[in-house]
């Protein structure tokens, strides 16, 4: 099957706070094809998980102002009531959070929770749910025994894992993973990395891979997008945005990455001078401007999409389409 599993639209979530008026992400729009996995890379505080939550009905609607639109199987996920919501979130879209530690409940073990996941939304009888879970812990890449134990009695990689087991229990469709592999270590990075795309294989998943690690999107990507300050900077497939980014931060972050000391020097590892923008006021133009080497006139306005060709599409009026590790780029 083909075509898109999601398509988001001029996505916006403006948060109420004490100081004003949050702007936390500003008019995304992005498709996730079946079968892929897509990376969506950006400094902490850009709007990554914020768009993630909303797509699913996680945000406070009394606190937070969403328009736009996310379509999932012809349906509008921002407009469906929570009774809707419910039959698509968890059973048809899933989503592995962040912090496993503080997403798995102290008080039950992680065969309950698994469990329970499954049975909110599939119907088996009484006596399978025991086989379900040693199937799904065995899928994950841990031992039917873990099901007995409560997480402060696994390590980290391990409650990612079960993470995991709890979010492919129901064959979802599409698996939204919030920076799965942040608190883990390399060599269990690795494993975890090397499961989702097992499992996007055996399940005919499509994944919305959310990191701030190009690493990563190099490793198990097959495109990426580029998010600063609410707004998507540029989209490609990953391997093209890793050598060619078009966009100044996409190269900013590509150029800031550690790379061998024959290759890099010995000079200083590079830096984007700067800071992300508060969010309390909706820029008019660029959002990149104070950071921005390559910043002119034009940029007084939000620039449109630019179609590079071959499904690379770059937010800028200056774009520059040269391979970032050349001698000469700046």
């Amino acid at each position: 099957m083909t075509g898109d599993v999601l398509s988001i639209r001029e996505l916006s979530c403006d948060f109420l706070t004490v100081e004003g008026i949050v702007y936390a992400v500003n008019a995304v729009s992005l498709n996730i094809r079946r079968g892929e996995i897509h990376g969506l890379v950006g400094e902490s505080g850009c709007g990554k998980s914020v768009g993630a939550r909303a797509v699913l009905g996680l945000l406070d609607r009394k606190r937070c102002r969403i328009k736009g639109s996310a379509v999932f199987d012809g349906k509008n996920l921002l407009d469906l009531p929570e009774r809707d919501m419910r039959d698509i979130r968890g059973r048809r879209i899933s989503m592995i959070f962040q912090d496993p530690q503080n997403s798995l409940s102290p008080l039950e073990t992680a065969g309950m929770q698994i469990g329970e996941a499954a049975a909110n939304h599939r119907n088996f009888p009484q006596g399978e749910r025991g086989r379900l879970v040693a199937s799904l812990l065995e899928r994950a890449g841990l031992h039917p025994d873990t099901a007995q134990r409560y997480p402060f009695e696994l390590s980290g990689g391990m409650q990612q894992r079960v993470m995991i087991a709890q979010a492919v229990s129901c064959n979802p469709e599409l698996l939204i993973a919030d920076e799965p592999t942040t608190a883990l270590d390399v060599t269990i990075q690795a494993q975890v990395l090397n499961l989702l795309k097992t499992l996007r294989e055996e399940l005919s998943l499509s994944v919305l891979l959310i990191t701030h690690n190009f690493a990563v999107v190099a490793e198990v990507c097959d495109r990426v997008s580029v998010m600063y300050s609410g707004f998507i900077a540029e989209t490609a497939e990953a391997g093209e945005l890793i050598r060619f980014p078009a966009h100044p931060y996409s190269r900013a972050l590509i150029k800031c990455i550690p790379r061998g000391r024959a290759e890099s020097g010995a000079g200083p590892l590079p830096v984007i001078p700067g800071f992300p923008p508060r969010l309390y006021e909706r820029p008019r133009g660029c959002p990149f401007v104070p950071r921005c080497p390559r910043a002119g006139s034009a940029c007084a306005e939000r620039p449109g999409p630019l179609d590079l060709g071959g499904g690379h599409v770059v937010f800028c009026h200056y774009p520059e389409y040269a391979s970032a590790f050349s001698p000469e780029a700046p």
